[in-house]
């Protein structure tokens, strides 16, 4: 996985480099799949603005911003919305190659309890029907 980490209209110090490689590497456990991960980092006034773009063979790309007023809380954040992202699409990927998510379903109840549920809905002439009287 190749990390690159960039200033907007500053220089980053190389504590902070070394901060996001470290930080960045640990988002390939979340998604074995990433290619790039790029990091702007920028400054408004006192406040730091951290952008991250991580790109995937699987997933595509996956986007955030964070902006904080010290610049490692705001990378701190920015992984941890950036973990969020990556679990999220791979939960989705994972679930879509079933047919139902068993999250959607209660436990304990069978599939066959849901259609049953549909066939006492009344239709559409016996409500027309009701209302007349």
């Amino acid at each position: 996985m190749k990390i690159t980490i960039t200033g907007r209209h500053m220089q980053v110090h190389d504590s902070v480099k070394d901060y996001c490689n470290e930080k960045a590497s640990k988002l390939e456990r979340f998604n074995d799949a990433l290619r790039h991960v790029e990091i702007i980092l920028s400054q408004d006034g006192d406040r730091k603005r951290v952008e991250m773009v991580a790109t995937s063979r699987v997933g595509g790309r996956h986007v955030g911003q964070v902006e904080h007023e010290d610049a490692f809380a705001a990378i701190d954040l920015l992984v941890d919305k950036m973990k969020r992202q990556l679990e999220r699409t791979k939960e989705k990927r994972k679930n879509r190659k079933h047919g139902e998510s068993a999250r959607h379903m209660q436990p304990g109840e069978p599939p066959a309890a849901k259609n049953e549920k549909e066939e006492d809905l009344e239709t559409y002439d016996d409500v027309i029907e009701k209302m007349e009287l």
